[in-house]
């Protein structure tokens, strides 16, 4: 069993003599893991490449967090009830039994802790705030320091996008590597990807976070559905949650929990002391002096539950002592705060405030010329991002799904706009030059605009079988235009016609609708103009000859583009941003090759006056182009959402400010929030607004 095998190795590694770090000894690197010198196939080389971005990506969040600044807070946890234990199993499948102490410890004895567990499935329980996410990040870290070569790869996946009666966890995970990670779309010779392999051969040890944000109907299939995957992982959860799925259910297989504890009054002084200055650390002192020495008045009672979180102490160091104008004794006026919800509500608004204030330097982000959002504008935009994640039930933020926050009937109008824009630039200054009397500029006039009306309505339906049956969106391409280097396996022919076959079906619905529009107009203009009738049937072969070569057309632009196209680079930075880019340069190149495709079928299989194929071939290249993730974008994110203020223009920018600031972090190529609280609080403040106006 490789199981077997790299339990063993592991612990070989540990038991042996001390290793300079950054050196090789034997099998095992120490240190933070260096990506492959080759571009190697094989598993062992693509676990390397992984495992070197999952530390890149985790060492870059403890930062933006502040975890080691000035020290990490002492996050400690102790043992959970027995009836959130299942059969402990060793890796001979033999019972053994701990006592309270082996589960317990602190944030940097983490891996002692999970090793200290023979199956290496562990559950880490924790009230909202307690630390949960952090701890995960401590131990993928630690996992990787001294990582064997043959040892599974710890990687971060947040779980509120699954849905456990759709896909089964191992489907899901691949989807999720494929998402964050997309060097792992290179295929082998069999066809399989690589995210397949490494998910299959249990060289990814999942650390699943947030079991708590699966939909509560979803809880008793997400424990069996996780139960059945047999090799070590991590889940973290709010207690209330797990207890009750195993209740329903049966505690998680052959997995240990553990519970964090609060923080004592004491940690949490010492913390916020030690980040500030000689000032507010007198002030701190007389909070932490009135919470010791009345315990049962009612300011005591709300603040000191909230100071044994570590969220909310963190926020209240960002809040009170990286600006000065800002005083800790306000947290005890009962008036303002006359419960504990309203001391959290205060700290998750604050600490929005604070980190777009002008004049805090902790906060302002780097480059020549950082944005100076205002905090009532950005909370405004936050709040909307957080609205639409709210109404969809998740936690993942991305670009390409953020036209899902408009109305279908907005989006079907949207993509109508651009063809309806463009006729009546053309027809109008006709209709004014010829007069209205003149029965030709007006029919053109019309005839343009019933065509690009139909056009755009059939590419607004098309575009909206996206959005249906629970879909967000057309996903971004992930394919690099550049020669497919030598010895790389092709793609599998069922992938091509696939794709193919849709990208046809798709350039039918629209073109056939189009060449229709066209015929009936052909026959509307010879009954007016001409004065010969004419009948629909005699210009519909020519609509659908029309319609048929602007289908062909399309789908021949994504089978060259598969052609000239390879798999991403595993050295390339893991970016939300950076499917945009491929995006953008996938659909220019496959706009002007639908465009030169119909062009040259209409020109070699129909006679007729030239400016037909070219123009129908202008027409294909717009279809392909509203078709694409990177046009939903411009027309949606980039000009509707900002001219109707719930984006500012600077769409990009703004979420990339936001992550630089600490209101979104980044667990691979999407955006959350820094926690599901501050997501909850900006969707209710926003509700509000909404119902207010």
């Amino acid at each position: 069993m490789r199981q077997e095998r790299v339990r063993n190795e592991v612990s070989s590694s540990i038991a042996g003599s001390a290793v300079q770090v950054g050196n090789v000894h034997g099998d095992v690197v120490v240190g933070p893991p260096s990506p492959p010198a080759s571009n190697g196939d094989e598993p062992a080389d693509l676990a390397a490449a992984l495992a070197h971005r999952v530390h890149g990506l985790s060492k870059r969040e403890d930062e933006h967090r502040r975890i080691y600044d000035p020290r990490p807070l002492l996050v400690r946890w102790h043992r959970a009830t027995d009836e959130l234990f299942d059969h402990w199993a060793n890796i001979h499948g033999q019972e053994t039994e701990h006592d309270a102490t082996t589960l317990t410890g602190s944030f940097t004895g983490v891996r002692e802790t999970y090793e200290a567990i023979p199956s290496q499935r562990l559950v880490i329980l924790g009230q909202a705030g307690a630390g949960k996410t952090v701890l995960a990040h401590r131990l993928i870290l630690e996992l990787l320091e001294d990582r064997p070569r043959s040892a599974p790869v710890p990687i971060l996946f947040s779980l509120s996008d699954w849905n456990p009666r759709v896909l089964t966890l191992r489907t899901w995970l691949v989807g999720q590597l494929l998402r964050d990670h997309p060097f792992l779309e290179k295929r082998d010779q069999a066809g399989h990807r690589a995210a397949e392999l490494l998910a299959k051969d249990d060289w990814v040890l999942p650390v699943l976070d947030g079991f708590d944000e699966i939909p509560q109907q979803y809880h008793r299939d997400a424990v069996h559905e996780i139960s059945r995957f047999s090799g070590p992982l991590v889940v973290t959860s709010r207690p209330h949650e797990y207890t009750q799925a195993a209740a329903q259910a049966r505690a998680l297989s052959r997995a240990a929990a553990i519970e964090l504890d609060d923080l004592t009054p004491d940690e949490s002084r010492t913390y916020l002391q030690a980040s500030t200055g000689k000032t507010r650390t007198v002030e701190w002192d007389a909070v932490f002096d009135r919470l010791r020495n009345s315990p049962d008045a009612t300011a005591s009672q709300n603040l000191l539950p909230v100071l044994t979180t570590p969220l909310m102490v963190t926020l209240a160091r960002a809040i009170y002592n990286d600006i000065p104008d800002h005083h800790p004794g306000e947290l005890l006026d009962t008036g303002r705060f006359p419960t504990r919800d309203h001391v959290e509500e205060h700290l998750l608004g604050a600490y929005l405030d604070t980190i777009y204030d002008p004049r805090n330097d902790t906060a302002r982000p780097t480059g020549a010329s950082p944005p100076t959002w205002t905090p009532h504008r950005a909370r405004r935009w936050l709040g909307h991002l957080a609205t639409h994640l709210t109404k969809r039930d998740t936690h993942d933020l991305t670009w390409w799904q953020l036209p899902n926050t408009l109305h279908r009937h907005t989006r079907i109008l949207l993509i109508m706009a651009p063809g309806l824009s463009i006729a009546l630039a053309i027809g109008l200054p006709l209709v004014f030059q010829n007069g209205f009397d003149h029965a030709s500029a007006v029919l053109t006039a019309v005839g343009m605009s019933w065509i690009t009306a139909t056009g755009g309505l059939a590419v607004g339906f098309v575009n909206e079988t996206r959005f249906a049956r629970g879909n967000t969106g057309r996903e971004p391409s992930r394919l690099l235009l550049r020669l497919r280097r030598r010895g790389k396996p092709k793609r599998s022919l069922r992938t091509w016609l696939r794709k193919t076959t849709v990208e046809v079906i798709s350039g039918l619905a629209i073109g056939i609708p189009i060449g229709l529009a066209i015929a009936l107009e052909e026959a509307v203009f010879h009954v007016v103009v001409s004065d010969r009738p004419r009948s629909l049937w005699a210009d519909l072969p020519f609509g659908i000859e029309i319609g048929s070569a602007i289908g062909i057309g399309i789908g021949i632009s994504n089978i060259m583009v598969s052609a000239l196209s390879d798999t991403n680079d595993p050295r390339d930075a893991i970016d939300p941003w950076q499917l945009l880019t491929t995006d953008r340069t996938t659909t220019l190149v496959q706009t002007i090759m639908a465009a030169s495709a119909t062009w040259l079928i209409l020109e070699l299989g129909y006679e007729a006056p030239w400016t037909w194929p070219l123009i129908c071939g202008c027409v294909a290249g717009v279809v392909r182009l509203l078709l694409s993730t990177w046009a939903n974008w411009l027309l949606f994110v980039r000009l509707w959402l900002p001219l109707t203020g719930r984006l500012p223009w600077r769409s990009k920018r703004f979420l990339e400010d936001a992550y630089q600031r600490g209101a979104l972090r980044q667990p691979g190529a999407v955006y959350q929030f820094r926690h599901a609280q501050l997501r909850n609080h900006l969707a209710r403040q926003h509700r509000t607004r909404s119902h207010r106006w």
